[in-house]
């Protein structure tokens, strides 16, 4: 993460903790830094279409301490960050067998990696979820494979996850409206509308009428297109209804994504392969 990201991190940081009331149970700066790391480094080239979600997961400190296996992510992907933070670009997130320690309530969100998965597919009839899901595929190492790959295309294509608020407000102690909205207002002031305006998207994918409501008019000014969706946490199952909301993704994405290239998977073979026999 460059150093001017990281200060503008650290200023909007400071701007948040006077919105809230005090000894309001927030993310540390060091666990917004480490979230920030993860998004970073899945930054594409060239920003085509940005994802605008709300905010991660608050992540306590407790959790924070806990680590991704480092022989495991050095097979499949050197160099990336190995602390757990509640976010989806955390690959420990949702999958314990990847932790040093396993965590409760560790289901991760894995409504975002079906909006990944809708993004790169090749059309709408096969949106590919059982690649990510433990339903569809229950080998934790080809699981994983397939996230990266997920991963690797979007930022290939120039897909990029940002959110409203660099705190997470999920599961936070910020329960009131008024102050989410004055958080997201802090954030999109001090460090978003800049990142949004320096990316330059072909489209934005607003994920979340909170998000709309609070930036809409924002968003507006910048002049970029912008697309409302549902937020898909708060459906259940695979409606019909919901279906269509992860077809919209395809669509966009492929609209607004093309490339020239295809995208190479990644060439380590984990199917029908244990732990203990992937480190033999």
């Amino acid at each position: 993460m460059k150093r001017k990201v990281e200060a503008n991190i650290e200023k909007t940081y400071e701007s948040i903790k006077k919105c809230v009331p005090h000894n309001t149970v927030i993310d540390t700066l060091e666990i917004v830094k480490q979230v920030e790391q993860y998004r970073h480094f899945w930054k594409p080239e060239e920003t085509k279409v940005v994802l605008l979600a709300e905010s991660h997961v608050y992540t306590d400190k407790q959790d924070y301490e806990i680590k991704c296996n480092r022989l495991i992510m050095n097979k499949i992907i050197p160099n990336y960050p190995l602390r757990f933070v509640r976010f989806v670009y955390c690959l420990g997130y949702g999958e314990n067998e990847l932790l040093d320690r396993s965590i409760k309530n560790n289901r991760g969100t894995w409504q975002y990696w079906k909006i990944f998965s809708s993004c790169v597919a090749g059309n709408k009839r096969d949106l590919g979820f059982q690649r990510v899901l433990r339903r569809g595929t229950s080998s934790f190492l080809q699981r994983l494979r397939n996230k990266v790959n997920i991963l690797r295309n979007m930022q290939e294509k120039g897909m990029w996850l940002l959110d409203a608020s660099i705190v997470g407000l999920y599961r936070s102690g910020v329960k009131d409206r008024k102050i989410k909205k004055r958080i997201i207002e802090s954030c999109w002031h001090n460090h978003l509308a800049n990142t949004i305006s320096e990316s330059k998207p072909k489209h934005i994918i607003v994920i979340g009428k909170m998000v709309e409501s609070i930036l809409g008019s924002n968003l507006q000014k910048l002049g970029f297109p912008f697309t409302v969706t549902p937020q898909p946490q708060g459906a259940r199952g695979d409606s019909y209804e919901q279906l269509e909301n992860y077809k919209k993704y395809q669509g966009i994405c492929a609209r607004y994504c093309r490339t020239t290239s295809s995208v190479t998977n990644y060439k380590i073979n984990l199917r029908n392969t244990s732990i203990s026999e992937y480190f033999q």
